[in-house]
């Protein structure tokens, strides 16, 4: 007979996890499971081994005997058979940490013996625990950590590791809701692979999220991210929100994170959170559309997070749909609305959202809400007090501190479609060309988008030759009309927003 392949399992902290942290329990009547212990657990009992591992120091300071520990460990298990969830082990430490025990946690003996005994696969397993001991617990043996908010887990939040692979979890049921929307790693890994090299090699990929699908394209290859406002038929460029897996992502893309900042996105990432903070120099102004500032967030989905870390780079992602359409919470839906255009779409299963993520200004000196949306005012506000809120236009958020001088050239800008530098005498002139100037014309500064005459390399370009023009003290750049079809149509929608001043600061997903 053939050995049965490894299988993933899921190690649980009892205390603070399954049950209500109630100190040193003697006996079954001192056990509370919280409400959605058993209805969650149930969720995971045909897919996953499971497995308590519980530190119960009070056997080694002298005030609980093993006799009762393991009553109460009996209890447990026999109540979730009831409910049709076995336990497959329960490993206890009986240890204090001063006790140097080679079993206590975050030692990774227990998994290592499950691993062996079991058959366990622990690269594609979990830990779910309510101490950042127990993240280390995960880490040291490849495996998934979640931690979760319950027990000890709101307390000890500031003394988890910054740029730790761990999902954080309300309470046991979102943990098992994340759990369940990663299908099991043998059959994904090799997709994820094959997206990671799509985006590395300037392609698009559509990918999960909480909130919707995006549309993906590495944040650094200015041509890749153009090909999303093609691919969405945009009639003008937006600001994108740029997605990261790992907290130390974020100083790749800004110049500084305030400690409020970095409050919120060590309570709420991986989550719909969006933090708009200012940029560094190397992020293309395409992202940006020209702004000195970058929306950034970590996705809360394990599909968007594995991608973003397998593809090495940040990626720069609006919703996946044309403009206009509703936003997609399904695979499906992108198929339906981008069909082909897209080089690959990763399925990760409906969005649990379904809204897009909540922006948050750090540009003022006090945090203002820019967009209402996947997480709440009164749970940011809970963490670090009172937010400014922006007044909205037309349904959607203005961006504080972005003054159209911010989003347009100081320089006055016209669009002619004689382009004579002659025309304007007496005057420093400078050329926004498309192509290139024709014939001998005088112009003090002339910046080309594309001499191929390429509309996805000319959008990947407006922004920094507008910026060089606007650098070289002139007294007016006259811009070139560019052909008004695909990409041309935002180009010129952009060039005439300049021309006028007018500031369109809106960010998506």
């Amino acid at each position: 007979m053939a050995p049965s392949l490894p299988k993933a399992g899921i190690f649980f902290d009892r205390d603070g996890t399954l049950i209500e942290d109630r100190g040193y329990l003697r006996s079954p009547s001192d056990v509370v499971f919280y409400r959605e212990t058993i209805s969650a657990l149930q969720k995971l009992k045909d897919r996953f081994l499971l497995f308590i591992v519980t530190n119960q120091s009070g056997i080694g300071l002298g005030v609980l005997t093993p006799e009762e520990v393991e009553e109460v460990n009996r209890f447990i298990v026999n109540t979730l058979a009831q409910a049709g969830v076995a336990i497959s082990a329960v490993y206890v430490c009986p240890h204090t940490r001063d006790q140097g025990c080679e079993c206590a946690k975050p030692n990774s003996d227990f998994l290592l013996k499950a691993s062996e005994a079991f058959h366990v696969d622990l690269l594609r397993s979990y830990v779910i625990g309510d101490h950042p001991h127990d993240v280390e617990f995960a880490l040291r043996v490849g495996a998934r950590a979640v931690y979760v908010l319950t027990g000890h887990g709101e307390r000890h939040t500031s003394e988890m590791v910054s740029g730790s692979d761990v999902f954080v979890a309300k309470n046991m049921d979102e943990a098992v809701t994340w759990i369940l929307g990663y299908s099991p790693w043998d059959e994904q890994k090799e997709k994820i692979e094959q997206a990671a090299r799509v985006i590395h090699q300037g392609g698009l990929v559509a990918f999960p999220t909480e909130t919707v699908y995006g549309l993906g394209a590495d944040t650094f290859q200015p041509l890749a991210v153009a090909r999303i406002f093609e691919v969405k038929r945009r009639p003008h460029f937006d600001p994108l929100i740029v997605h990261v897996a790992r907290h130390e992502d974020v100083e790749k893309l800004v110049v500084d994170v305030p400690a409020e900042a970095w409050t919120l996105a060590n309570r709420f990432w991986p989550g719909p959170l969006t933090l708009v903070l200012q940029k560094k120099e190397r992020v293309p102004d395409i992202v940006t559309a020209g702004l000195p500032t970058v929306a950034v967030r970590m996705p809360n989905h394990p599909l968007a997070l594995d991608l973003i870390r397998e593809s090495g780079s940040p990626i720069a992602a609006p919703s996946a749909n044309p403009f206009g359409y509703l936003s997609p919470t399904t695979a499906q839906h992108v198929r339906e609305q981008l069909g082909n255009e897209v080089d690959l779409v990763l399925d990760g299963g409906p969005c649990q959202i379904g809204v897009e993520s909540t922006i948050l200004s750090f540009l003022e000196e006090k945090p203002r809400l820019l967009r209402p949306g996947g997480l709440s005012l009164e749970e940011i506000e809970s963490v670090i007090g009172p937010v400014e809120v922006s007044a909205s236009k037309e349904s959607r958020p203005v961006s504080p501190g972005m003054l159209p001088k911010h989003y347009a050239p100081r320089t006055p800008i016209v669009v002619d479609q004689q382009a004579r530098g002659d025309s304007y005498r007496n005057k420093r002139v400078g050329l926004l060309s498309f192509r290139g100037p024709q014939g001998s014309l005088s112009f003090q500064h002339v910046e080309i988008l594309s001499e191929q005459g390429d509309l996805r390399q000319a959008a990947a370009n407006l922004f920094a030759a507008l910026r060089r023009l606007d650098a070289s003290n002139l007294d007016l750049i006259v811009a070139e009309p560019m052909p008004e079809t695909g990409l041309g149509l935002a180009i010129m929608d952009r060039l005439r927003r300049a021309s006028h001043h007018e500031d369109f600061t809106q960010c998506e997903k």
